[in-house]
Order: structure tokens, then sequence, then C-alpha cells
């Protein structure tokens, strides 16, 4: 089995999501990263002169122009593994430093790390979804910025500088046009363009300052507005859209995530609490 897609948003990002049996590629390099995680089995290749084993739950990155084999230990493995371009990581690590860095080089090609590997596969999945743009974008710069904050050659370098009164008005802009714009399906590349900051630092301010990521606070907003169409007695199906959620799972997702019931509940609780506010005394 094997699917390879690419996200057009994101630069045209190629992605895999594959299961090999028996199968074993010849040495080969990217000219971009390979960073991947395991699902299922074992998987193995050799890389910078050694066997490398990645279990399951571990991730595994290959730099590019570097060399490699490829396939499954003991017969199969299935795994996710997306290619970003050499110049997206040159920029995160430039963005995190706050001056400019070169490409990231990473010395260990098997990382354990559970936190960061759950993050990587959850954003591979959205990339198979129709998840809004700004949480595709913010996880992945989220994901590959630790990636490079904790394992590349410049990890020592980033320091997490003081928070401005810069980066405050720049949260307080992004909240208003997130706010104002709800409905809409928001990119990262538009928050960036209206504050001035880099991704990686409106990212990391708008969650100091609201304990929330940009995406999540924009879901948050849009599970408010629904509640109030909602009462209203609005259709869900309808309030799905005029909120900015894809379809009426979507909704219904986030809303029972966040309210602790589906928006069929809540609509039903708001309408016997008005029809028994019409008969009192």
């Amino acid at each position: 089995m094997v699917k390879f897609w690419r996200i057009q948003h994101l630069n045209n990002l190629e992605l895999m999501h594959v299961t090999f049996l028996n199968q074993v590629f010849s040495r080969h390099m990217h000219e971009t990263f390979a960073i991947g995680v395991v699902e299922a089995g074992i998987g193995a290749f050799t890389y910078r002169g050694a066997n490398q084993v990645a279990p399951v739950g571990s991730i595994f990155v290959i730099n590019p122009g570097e060399a490699h084999t490829g396939g499954g230990f003991e017969g199969w493995c299935t795994y996710r593994v997306m290619y970003p371009e050499p110049a997206l990581l040159q920029r995160l690590a430039s963005e995190a430093a706050g001056t400019r860095q070169s490409v990231p080089v990473f010395s260990t090609a098997i990382i354990r790390d559970e936190r960061l590997a759950r993050l990587i596969r959850h954003l591979h999945v959205s990339f198979e979804s129709d998840s809004p743009k700004l949480e595709q974008e913010s996880d992945l710069l989220r994901a590959l910025s630790q990636m490079i904050i904790r394992y590349s050659n410049h990890s020592n370098e980033m320091a997490v500088p003081e928070r401005t009164s810069r980066e405050r008005r720049a949260v307080k802009l992004a909240q208003e046009y997130l706010e104002a714009n709800y409905a809409e399906n928001v990119s990262l590349s538009q928050l960036v363009e209206l504050t001035g900051l880099s991704g990686f630092h409106l990212t990391r301010s708008f969650c100091r300052a609201t304990g929330l990521p940009p995406h999540a606070w924009l879901t948050q907003m849009r599970v408010l507005r629904a509640k109030n169409l909602l009462s209203e007695g609005y259709p869900i199906a309808q309030v799905a859209l005029d909120t900015g959620f894809s379809h009426q799972s979507h909704l219904n997702k986030h809303f029972k995530r966040l309210v602790g019931m589906t928006p069929g509940q809540y609509q039903l609780g708001s309408k016997i609490m008005q029809d028994s506010k019409k008969y009192c005394p």
C-alpha cells in the first residue's frame, strides 16, 4: 500500500503513507529532508555507514543529499513520511534564533520522543483531511521547529527572548482578525503579513499570551459563534458552514470536545429553556 500526495498551499510539500512487505530500496538520496514516524512493524535502513532500526513510535530523519537504503525489518513496516524543503527548515532555524542560520543538520537518524512523534503523526493525518490551513501550517511549524530546537546542530543557538510590546500588539491584531474572519479558511501567512512577525514568533507569542495556538483559538471562536446560532434555532448543517467548519461532523467533533455535548443536545436544551420561559408566570 502506497499513498502519495502533495499539499499545494505548503509549497507542494510531498507526503507518503506506506506499508511495505519484503521491500528493500537501493541506496538513494533526496534533495529534501525525509522526516517520518513508524506506525507499525519495524523500520530499518542503512545510513551514515550504520544500520538504523526504527521501532513503532519513533521518528526517523534523513538529511538532504545523504545516501541511504530503505525497507522493513523482518518483513514489513508501516510509516508516514514528509519531505520538507531545506529552505523551510533554514527559515525556521533563522526565525527561532533571531539571526540568519544555515540549513539545520540532524546528527541522529532515529529520535525517541513520544510527544514529538505524536505531533508529527497528528500533523500527517491532518494533511489527509480537509483540516483548516491555519491548523496545518501552525502544526507543521511547531513540529519542525521543535525538531530543530531539540535535535539539530542549531539547538544551542535558540534563545527565547522576552515578549515585547510589538509582540503583544501582534497578538492583539491576530485575535481581532481571527474574530472578524472566523468563518474563513485563514492561513498563517495571512497573519504573518498582518502582524509583521514571523510565523514562529507569532505562534509562540500567541500561545504565551492566550494559552492556545492561533488555530485552536480560532476553533474556540467558531464554537462560540455556533452556540449563538444554535440557540437561535438555525439548522446544525447550516451553522457548521456559517461558522467555518467544512461539514457538520467537524462541528460535532469540536463542539462536543469543547462544550461537553453535541450541537443537537445543546440546541434542544436551549429550546427547552426558551419554552419554559414563555410559560413562567
